[in-house]
């Protein structure tokens, strides 16, 4: 009975071939909607209450943590899991060389794994792309994939769920040329790896994600919409993307035009499926988007908080506080923390602010320590997960408007400004390695590993 559903799902082309499935509980009048995600053929127990986010991963591993570490922040070792390409790509021959999938060889057998394109924490490396390729922006620098390439990495990792190769590299400034050009690639991609998972026995029990493009152009919009629809029993949810080129930059954004296309993308996907938005936005954008329809972020946010501007998110979400003034962040930087030995958040309940002070985090930042990264990974977690918590209840009761005004009355730090050591010019002669073709980066990674 199994093989045969598989050889219909070979044969169709409007097949049932999604393995994840989401479950809407609740839509709000003006606060969103609640709903569960699971349904994996691999973890038919494990399950995401939405509005939530997926841990944003380097290498499919929490940045700075350790699974010791985690234990810490959450009590359930089992989590949904953001892996991008960027950093797993040199990965795949070890992998394929233990016909192992990527949740086993990164020991994470335990937790769900969703394959993307990009990592919400870094830009791109600027150049062109190409026809038939798409850059990728790895950590022995900038290299063009093809959809032949991409198709043979995810049947490699065998994740449980992945969005096939797209071309969502469009921000507000994007041209109209550059929006098309985006869909045009899209909708040839996606037919592609359709076809290819269609066919593939690897890939029976991996999930499909589909990929909204078309910058901010309404029309395109909706053309991808409309094209994703017409196999929309292949997808088990979809991706929004081409709002922004990923990075710092996006904690920054103006979000107001933003919300109006992700608004609009919503009201034209279907409500039984689940709607994933990435980049590291704001927390106030990301009740905005909520409250739009969006169920699934992600962490790069905490991530770029913790380990680049070296902040320790204290923003409040309690609308029952009488305390007359809010701060958003904490910068552990400044020296005025130096001999204060009070928590980073007065009441929090995280490992980092039970165990250690301002002062101590201060401390471990002055002498380059690496458990400052740590304690403030542990610490921002901590408080984005509670935070997802306050959203939940708040959706529940169609009350996300009180938190949201909660929001807008606290203070903000002004933008993060690196260190002048941060900003040094990169070396010409680095440069041309970052842009050396991917043949001649393949061949020193062959020479090293025959070394």
């Amino acid at each position: 009975m199994h093989n045969q559903s598989r050889e219909e799902n070979k044969t169709s082309t409007h097949v049932v071939v999604y393995r994840m499935k989401f479950t809407l509980s609740t839509v709000t009048k003006c606060s969103g909607r609640l709903g569960v995600l699971g349904g994996l053929d691999r973890l038919p127990n494990l399950s995401l209450q939405t509005p939530a986010f997926i841990f944003h991963t380097k290498g499919g591993s929490i940045p700075h943590l350790s699974k010791e570490a985690m234990q810490h922040v959450s009590g359930d070792p089992s989590c949904f899991l953001h892996l991008s390409i960027s950093n797993t790509l040199h990965m795949q021959e070890a992998i394929k060389a233990s016909r192992i999938t990527i949740a086993e060889f990164i020991a994470q057998s335990n937790c769900a794994t969703l394959l993307f394109v990009r990592d919400p924490s870094e830009p791109p490396i600027p150049g062109l792309p190409e026809k038939d390729s798409l850059p990728i922006y790895t950590r022995n620098g900038r290299r063009n994939i093809t959809l032949e390439q991409y198709m043979t990495l995810v049947e490699t990792f065998r994740p449980d769920a992945y969005v096939p190769l797209y071309d969502g590299d469009t921000d507000a400034s994007s041209s109209k040329k550059r929006e098309q050009k985006s869909l045009d690639r899209t909708e040839k991609f996606v037919e592609q790896c359709l076809e290819w998972h269609r066919k593939s026995d690897a890939l029976q029990s991996s999930g499909l994600i589909g990929p909204v493009v078309g910058g901010y152009n309404e029309k395109l919009r909706e053309q991808s919409v409309a094209f994703l629809r017409q196999s929309d029993d292949a997808f088990a949810g979809y991706l929004i993307e081409g709002l922004h080129m990923h990075g710092p930059s996006v904690a920054r954004m103006d979000g107001s035009a933003a919300l109006g296309m992700v608004a609009n993308v919503c009201q034209q996907l279907p409500e039984a499926k689940v709607r994933l938005c990435f980049g590291s936005y704001d927390p106030a954008l990301v009740l905005e988007m909520v409250a739009a329809g969006v169920d699934v972020f992600d962490t790069s946010y905490v991530y770029l908080k913790a380990a680049q501007e070296h902040r320790a998110l204290v923003f409040s979400f309690d609308v029952t506080s009488t305390e007359k003034e809010h701060v958003t962040e904490l910068d552990t930087t400044d020296a005025r923390w130096a001999e204060d030995f009070g928590p980073l958040l007065p009441g929090c309940k995280c490992y980092t602010c039970q165990k250690h002070s301002r002062a101590y985090v201060h401390h471990l930042h002055n002498t380059r320590e690496m458990l400052g990264p740590i304690l403030l990974m542990m610490h921002n977690l901590h408080h984005y997960v509670e935070y997802f918590k306050a959203i939940r209840h708040h959706v529940a009761n169609d009350s996300l408007p009180a938190l949201r005004n909660h929001l807008a009355g606290q203070k903000s730090l002004p933008p993060y400004e690196p260190p002048k050591e941060e900003k040094l010019p990169m070396p010409a002669a680095q440069k041309a390695e970052l842009m050396e073709p991917m043949e001649d980066l393949g061949e020193k990674q062959n020479k090293k590993q025959r070394a």
